[in-house]
């Protein structure tokens, strides 16, 4: 029986060799763009407990429960919010100060969300 040809890791400067056209096992995480859940920590451990649940009721009632992201605010649409983000994300020091946090409604929670993850992408290369 034939063998089948080995393919490198598709990860940048991975020269290990896999059967299946893709990524090595330690840079599986790569084909999703995610990290694996057990190298993230658990929710509390990445600062989102029961503090941060009470933070968020709060900011759900200040908000009254009405999407504040600037494309809604700038352009007076009303849609409900369902989530809280930070305006300045985290991983660019933002902090969970309530002034940093706001009602955000998951459409445009995503949007934005896919926005920073591309400038981090970006700042990330090199």
């Amino acid at each position: 029986m034939a063998r089948r040809t080995l393919f490198p890791c598709r990860h940048r400067g991975c020269s290990a060799l896999v059967r299946i056209s893709g990524f090595c096992d330690e840079h599986a995480a790569d084909a999703i763009g995610w990290k694996r859940s057990h190298l993230r920590g658990s929710r509390r451990e990445r600062g989102y407990g029961p503090e941060w649940d009470r933070l968020r009721s709060l900011i759900l009632k200040r908000d009254r429960h009405l999407c504040q992201c600037c494309d809604c605010v700038n352009t007076a649409r009303v849609l409900p919010a369902t989530e809280v983000d930070h305006r300045i994300p985290k991983s660019e020091g933002g902090t969970d100060a309530p002034d940093n946090l706001c009602a955000i409604n998951s459409d445009c929670h995503k949007r934005k969300t896919a926005k920073e993850s591309a400038r981090a992408r970006a700042r990330a290369k090199p």
